[in-house]
C-alpha cells in the first residue's frame, strides 16, 4: 500500500486466507481515514509462516494500541448448532462428528448468532490462534457468519431467495425461506461451471421458481463469469454491491476489498 499517513486509528481489521492477507486499519467514527494493506501469500509456507511475514511487512504492526482487532477466518470447513443444543463443551466433539478428519491441530471458534438462532462453529490452526493473540484480544469470524449477519440488517423482501458469494475459488451458498436460514454451504472449485452446477443444483433441490424467486449475488469478479450461464436458467437476479447501500466514503475508492471484510466494516 502506498502512501500510509499516521492516525490515530482504534480497530484493525483483519482477513487470513490461503492466497493471502488484508489488513485495514481505520476508527469507525472516521471511515475516510481507513488504510488498507493486503500481503499474497506463498503456497510453499505454511499459513502460519506466511502470516508473520505478512504482518512483518505490515505497516500497520507499528501501531500496538488498538482497542479493537477482529479477524475474519476464511473456512469451507463450518457446521451450525441450534441454540437449543448450543453447549460450549460440546463444540469440539460436534465439530469432529461432522469433519472426522478434521486436524488435532485446529481451534474451534464459535460465531452466535441470536437473530438466526443458531451457532457456526469454524476452525482455525491452533500455532495462527497463538500468532494472533500476541496482536491483541481477537474477536474472530467467518465469512458465513458475516454473510448471514448482513441479510438480517438489510431484511430483505422477498419470501424465499438464495444468496450466492463468490471469493476467489470458494462459493458460499445460503438458502432463505421465511426470513429463516434453511440451508449454508460451501463449495470450493476453480471451474466456474462447477458453481453454477451448485447453484442451479440447490435451487432445485428447494423448487425455487425461475421467473419469481430471487438470486442474490455478492462477490469477486467469478461471479461477474457465472452471469452469461445463470442467466439462462433464473430470470431474478439481483447483484448486491455493500458500497452502494451504505453513505459514501474512502471504502467505496478501494478497490477488490473482499466483500465478507467490506461489509463487517460497514454493518459496525
Amino acid at each position: 500500500m502506498k502512501g500510509v499517513t499516521t492516525h490515530t486509528h482504534n480497530t484493525l481489521s483483519i482477513r487470513i486466507s490461503t492466497n493471502g492477507f488484508c489488513f485495514c486499519s481505520y476508527t469507525a467514527t472516521e471511515p475516510d481515514t481507513l488504510q488498507y494493506h493486503t500481503h499474497d501469500a506463498d503456497s510453499r509456507k505454511t499459513i502460519v509462516a506466511n502470516f508473520e511475514e505478512a504482518w512483518a511487512q505490515c505497516p500497520f504492526a507499528l501501531h500496538n494500541g488498538y482497542e479493537h482487532v477482529q479477524a475474519i477466518i476464511t473456512s469451507n470447513e463450518f457446521t451450525t448448532v441450534p441454540f437449543e443444543y448450543d453447549k460450549k463443551e460440546e463444540y469440539e466433539t460436534i465439530y469432529d462428528s461432522c469433519f472426522p478428519n478434521a486436524s488435532a491441530t485446529k481451534k474451534i471458534i464459535a460465531n452466535r448468532l441470536p437473530a438466526q438462532g443458531i451457532t457456526i462453529l469454524f476452525p482455525i490452526e491452533k500455532e495462527l490462534h497463538t500468532c494472533l493473540a500476541k496482536i491483541g484480544t481477537i474477536s474472530y469470524f467467518c465469512p458465513t457468519s458475516i454473510i448471514m449477519g448482513f441479510v438480517t440488517r438489510q431484511q430483505f423482501e422477498e419470501r424465499r431467495f438464495l444468496l450466492a458469494y463468490h471469493q476467489q475459488e470458494t462459493l458460499y451458498l445460503q438458502y432463505y425461506a421465511q426470513g429463516k436460514p434453511y440451508n449454508i454451504n460451501s463449495f470450493v472449485s476453480a471451474n466456474i461451471q462447477d458453481h453454477v452446477y451448485y447453484i442451479l443444483s440447490l435451487w432445485n433441490e428447494f423448487k425455487l421458481s425461475q421467473t419469481e424467486d430471487v438470486l442474490y449475488t455478492c462477490g469477486d469478479s467469478g461471479i461477474e463469469e457465472m452471469t452469461p450461464l445463470l442467466s439462462q436458467f433464473i430470470a431474478n437476479r439481483k447483484r448486491i454491491n455493500p458500497s452502494e447501500l451504505f453513505r459514501p466514503h474512502l471504502l467505496s475508492r478501494i478497490k477488490d476489498i473482499p466483500f465478507d471484510l467490506q461489509t463487517l466494516l460497514l454493518c459496525e
